[in-house]
């Protein structure tokens, strides 16, 4: 029987070496705190933590890291590395120590002016008076995790440090690795580029990539991952955050290299757990594009750009002249933003990092930024040879685009002149609830209520109640005899009256434009968006002859 265990011993050895025989799983938790970072590692009985996010206190989702460990169950900390004294990386960290007994605090060694880092230092002196430990990370470290896993440090290299970059602070990140079996994870801080040529071969072949500074431009450099060479990308930024995080070209590099990345702007915390030969991703949740913030370039109130962090007043400012300046409604997010960009280079950089959340049809926005927003049927008619808006002709969307309007302002307009008739000079807007003097003064140079030399000849119906067939100039639309719509020539209104949404209406005239008449009523069903259901509900108002 010796035969057999030496056998079974040798398979055994055999299986260890090749990693086969890890027993400990690694979970590595990068947790949602907006434009920050933060990291859980357990694995071995052992928890880690890799920066603590902002100082931000307990607020609806916006939890503190040290809320958010103790809610996972955390009671105490093995090792505490602070990357770098950004706000965005140790604000959350005096809580931390003040919360849990904490074994062991990291940080790179150089101090910081900031209050809050004084502040820390001085907490985590009175830890380390406690027992707690205090280590300045430099290269060569190494600190395990369990029997199976390992921390190796990267940088900084010495003590002087990387100095004369863009944020020298930045460069001067912890940057380590932490190998379980075939797996290797790479956290990066804020590292940049210099910080990055300097490690990039140590940290060769590194599968699962924490990506630096959030997915700035200035970060994750082909030098970097082409040595790297990840499969996976773990990206930490807040929603429609002021940076633009992550940037286009990151993202860009991430696609031609085929890197599958994941961000917790949209999908919430992102933890990844290894075996030692394989590992799986999960997220909290997973955003679709409706769920997103959509500004509808043509349509939305200035107020509606505060959702994009760091657009204030003096943006949305440009943002109305651009529009009184811009004749008709933009007819791609690419045609907004050079429109911005000719009134104020500044306002226009600031917008072009949000084209995520700008779209002329939010309902649609799978769209590319290029792509021209849906043909409207008559919808030239309403403006005039020098540019003007005829008021009493124009559609709910070119008044939603006339400066200093919104859809609802718009429908109010189509509401008043359909129970009253038309306006008799542009002051009466006045009188739609909603619209005051200063409303109508940002109209002044582009409302009119005559229709000078109209570029089309074909007048817009206001819409009629649900369930009336719209009184229109064009008869074409509307069979005389038994007032049924023909959607092959209905203008928008006249398909919102029949008892579509807007979207749908401008889908309709979209995909007949496209693709040609619809054959049947039943036929308006090949529309995206469009089911037997709304169909069912338009079906006796409607004809295709």
């Amino acid at each position: 029987m010796k035969w057999l265990w030496r056998f079974v011993s040798l398979v055994l050895l055999y299986l260890c070496m090749t990693g086969v025989c890890l027993a400990e799983d690694i979970i590595v938790e990068m947790l949602d705190v907006g434009q920050a970072d933060a990291i859980l590692i357990r694995g071995a009985g052992k928890t880690v933590l890799i920066d603590a996010g902002e100082i931000t206190q307990d607020k609806g989702d916006q939890l503190t890291v040290a809320t958010q460990l103790k809610n996972r169950g955390i009671t105490q900390i093995d090792m505490a590395f602070a990357t770098h004294p950004h706000a965005d990386h140790i604000g959350g960290m005096q809580g931390v120590l003040e919360t849990f007994p904490v074994k062991a605090y990291v940080d790179n060694g150089f101090p910081h002016t900031s209050t809050m880092y004084e502040n820390l230092m001085k907490v985590a002196e009175s830890k380390v008076n406690a027992g707690m430990r205090y280590i300045v990370a430099r290269k060569g470290q190494n600190f395990k995790l369990g029997n199976e896993a390992r921390f190796e440090v990267l940088a900084p290299v010495d003590d002087v440090g990387i100095t004369g970059t863009r944020s020298d602070i930045n460069a001067n990140s912890i940057v380590m690795k932490l190998i379980h079996g075939d797996n290797c994870f790479l956290f990066t801080g804020d590292a940049e580029a210099e910080t990055e040529a300097l490690i990039a071969k140590e940290a060769a072949n590194c599968n699962i990539y924490k990506v630096s500074h959030h997915g700035s431009p200035h970060s994750s450099t082909p030098v970097l991952l082409d040595s790297v060479k990840p499969q996976t990308a773990l990206i930490s930024c807040g929603l429609a955050n002021k940076h633009g995080h992550p940037g286009a070209a990151t993202l860009d590099e991430f696609k031609k290299r085929g890197i599958q990345y994941y961000r917790t702007d949209w999908q919430g915390a992102i933890t990844v757990v290894s075996n030692g030969k394989t590992y799986t991703v999960t997220t909290e949740k997973d955003l679709s594009l409706t769920e997103l913030p959509c500004i509808n370039v043509n349509t939305r109130d200035m107020a509606d750009f505060s959702v994009l962090k760091g657009i204030g007043k003096t943006t949305t400012d440009k943002i109305e002249a651009a529009r009184a300046a811009h004749s008709g409604p933009y007819t791609s997010v690419d045609d907004f933003l050079a429109s911005v960009n000719a009134v104020s280079p500044d306002a226009g950089h600031r917008l072009g990092k949000f084209t995520d959340y700008l779209a002329l049809d939010c309902s649609n926005r799978g769209n590319t930024a290029s792509t021209p927003a849906p043909a409207i049927a008559s919808s030239a008619v309403a403006t005039t040879a020098d540019g003007k808006i005829n008021i009493n002709i124009a559609d709910e969307a070119q008044l939603a685009a006339m400066p200093g309007m919104s859809t609802k302002k718009a429908r109010g307009i189509i509401e008043y002149r359909a129970a009253n008739g038309d306006f008799k000079s542009c002051n009466d807007l006045e009188k739609v609830n909603g619209i005051g003097k200063k409303t109508v003064e940002k109209l002044a140079g582009i409302c009119t209520i005559g229709s000078g030399t109209t570029v089309a000849s074909t007048p817009v119906a206001a819409p009629a109640p649900v369930g009336a067939v719209p009184a229109v100039a064009d008869s074409t639309s509307v069979n005389a005899a038994n007032g049924l719509i023909n959607i092959n020539t209905a203008t928008l209104d006249q398909l919102k009256a029949m008892g579509l949404s807007p979207a749908m209406a401008q889908k309709a005239i979209a995909d007949r434009d496209a693709n040609g008449a619809f054959k049947s009523c039943k036929d308006i069903t090949r529309v995206k968006g469009i089911g037997d259901g709304t169909y069912k509900k338009i079906a006796d108002k409607c004809t295709v002859q």
